[in-house]
């Protein structure tokens, strides 16, 4: 199960991967039984606005357009949160929103976002965070280079709140003994979407660890199927260091 994976030109793969899918328009208007390449989910619950509309347009910025945007509004405080999502919705038919009616927490709004997937992966992207524009065309290269990865994790930069960039979180490859003691591999992951629905996706009871108990699931299926899981050595995710974010706190998923 190693990490290393042969180069790849991300631009021609991203190309010749879309050559062979409708264009944003026309996938916007085609049948829902063309499913996308990436569902991007994200929980949003009260984020700081200015944050979250960065967060979208580091997903509307993506140069490889073959995507998804489920965005779960887990019973915001702030009417304005609604309004974006919706204005967001309206404005590009690859973003799908639910309202929930009462808040539930991190663990049921991703399997909200989850339910609502149709995408080959599933790509986890919080709410005040940023993709680089490149992010998920090196997702697609690296997965197109091989047929058997379940499983793509980037490296990472830590955001301030001024936007300055305070750590670059080069991570190392693969290791299920290193993940089982630390949550490491973080964002960005892209994981295939079937294998999450076939462990049960989020569970009940681990928000806060969501993401890394679904992952040891996950890699554990994996494992014993004698798939892949791969690192790809880029900074592919902003993660925004504020103050409720935990990353700023004392986690498995801080660098080390």
């Amino acid at each position: 199960m190693l990490g290393d994976l042969p180069h790849v030109d991300v631009a021609a793969a991203a190309h010749e991967h879309s050559a062979h899918r409708p264009s944003q328009y026309q996938w916007s208007l085609a049948s829902t039984a063309i499913a996308p390449r990436f569902s991007i989910i994200t929980p949003v619950y009260d984020p700081p606005l200015g944050a979250f509309l960065a967060c979208a347009d580091g997903v509307r910025s993506q140069t490889f357009e073959d995507w998804e945007w489920c965005l779960i509004d887990d019973c915001s405080t702030r009417p304005e949160v609604g309004t974006t999502l919706d204005a967001l919705a309206a404005d590009d038919a690859r973003i799908r929103v639910m309202h929930r009616t009462a808040n539930g927490g991190i663990v049921a709004a991703s399997n909200d976002a989850l339910s609502m997937a149709r995408g080959e992966f599933i790509t986890l992207l919080d709410h005040d965070d940023r993709l680089v524009p490149t992010a998920l065309a090196q997702m697609a290269a690296t997965l197109d280079s091989t047929t058997d990865v379940d499983y793509a994790y980037s490296d990472e930069a830590h955001v301030l709140v001024d936007g300055r960039e305070s750590v670059h979180f080069l991570k190392p490859n693969w290791s299920p003994e290193r993940f089982r003691a630390s949550m490491y591999t973080c964002h960005l992951s892209a994981l295939r979407r079937d294998v999450v629905t076939e462990v049960g996706g989020f569970r009940t009871g681990f928000d806060g660890s969501q993401d890394h108990d679904l992952i040891l699931r996950v890699t554990e299926l994996i494992a014993a199927r004698g798939r892949r899981v791969v690192h790809i050595p880029h900074m592919l995710y902003h993660w925004r260091d504020v103050s409720s974010s935990v990353s700023r706190e004392t986690s498995t998923c801080a660098p080390f």
